[in-house]
């Protein structure tokens, strides 16, 4: 049974009939791995590129990588909801023929690194595990690098270009996303580049003999924590909705505060929350697929017109939401203020400033005691 409170607080955010107009002017393009270098001879299935030609103002690139097995055109129609808000985007096959996690806990199971050295072999070339075998031709890096080039010498008018430099993509300006291993895989870019913003559907590497997130999950990260998002579904087949809470807070968006269940929430800012949730059925093209219910076009549930994806403002939320360096929200007895990295700290005055110290994100306050607390601010420091 579906319990969506409220289809139209959906519906609201982008008219159906406004989408659907702004899809028809886009330009996708399916392209083999190959054509883009000769050299890359596995993993070969099409490539996924949309752009609406009238509006690409956002001038970012969302990079979707698919979960395992599977490929970009199993997932158009989040790539094709990220152009009609502006973006470029690419959907990138990679060598995702094996669950990163399920060839840990077979070749290394005592290995806490295991999983965060396959994925860095995956993304860049550079052997680091004996049970993968990744050269620097069929990586990531080197596909996504083909792809574009590709994309600007056969459609040079429409931008492509801008998200590379003199054979370096440029991750500043790339919005990095994936499904399942995909979205392991994107978290890993973000660990490891300064990325726009990552976007991670429905994926963890749990270590299952320390029973814990794999080291490289809470390792220090090259993207700040405002700009990680995840979606996952409370009842997803593969992965434990509890171990990936303990995973969010590991990658650090539980600063933010629990996740928040997208259908129930009152607000189309689902609480200003990174780590958000459903527990909606599946389309009824795949009803049991929880696990691709997020983001994967059959198993995506749509909205009244059969065509507009249920959760389109899911998606604009993960892909165009800005956080604040701190808010306060209050109940009738409590304060609770959540805080980007960096230091809390209070005022009276406003003017002399007291470190509130070691305050986790969210950190939860008596309400009686704001009269004396005064002021809140964030001191990201130097």
């Amino acid at each position: 049974m579906q319990r969506f409170v409220s289809v139209t607080l959906l519906v609201a955010a982008t008219g159906a009939a406004s989408l659907l107009n702004s899809q028809a002017a886009q330009e996708r393009v399916l392209f083999l791995p190959s054509a883009t270098d000769a050299a890359i001879t596995q993993f070969n299935n099409s490539h996924y590129a949309v752009v609406d030609p009238a509006n690409t103002n956002q001038g970012r690139l969302v990079l979707f990588l698919p979960g395992t097995g599977a490929t970009p055109a199993l997932y158009r129609a989040f790539p094709q909801n990220a152009a009609s808000l502006g973006f470029h985007a690419l959907g990138l096959m990679y060598p995702n023929g094996d669950a990163i996690n399920s060839l840990c806990a077979q070749y290394a199971p005592l290995d806490a690194d295991a999983a965060g050295n396959a994925r860095l072999e995956v993304i860049d070339g550079t052997n680091r595990v004996s049970f993968l075998t990744v050269d620097r031709t069929n990586c990531i890096e080197n596909r996504l690098l083909k792809a574009l080039q590709y994309l600007q010498a056969n459609y040079p008018t429409r931008g492509w270009g801008q998200f590379y430099s003199n054979n370096v993509v440029l991750w500043n300006k790339l919005v990095v996303c994936g499904h399942s291993q995909g979205g392991g895989m994107a978290a890993m870019l973000a660990k490891t580049r300064s990325v726009n913003r990552c976007i991670v559907f429905t994926d963890m590497d749990w270590w299952v003999a320390g029973n814990r997130p794999y080291n490289w999950m809470s390792a220090a990260s090259q993207t700040p924590a405002d700009r990680w998002h995840l979606f996952a579904h409370e009842r997803d087949q593969f992965l434990d909705f509890g171990e990936m809470q303990i995973s969010a807070t590991a990658l650090d968006v539980s600063r933010y505060g629990a996740y928040v269940q997208v259908e129930s929430s009152a607000s189309p800012t689902f609480g200003n929350r990174h780590f958000l949730s459903t527990n909606l059925e599946p389309s009824t093209n795949q009803p049991t697929s929880y696990h691709g219910c997020p983001v994967v076009d059959a198993a995506t549930p749509l909205q009244a017109d059969g065509v507009t994806p249920l959760f389109k403002p899911v998606w604009d939320y993960l892909l165009l939401h800005e956080t604040a360096d701190i808010t306060i929200e209050a109940t009738t007895t409590n304060l609770t203020v959540t805080f980007s990295p960096g230091t809390l700290e209070q005022s009276t005055n406003l003017t002399s400033w007291t470190t509130v110290t070691n305050a986790p994100s969210p950190l939860s306050l008596p309400k009686s005691g704001f009269g004396e607390l005064g002021f809140f601010r964030r001191n990201a420091g130097p």
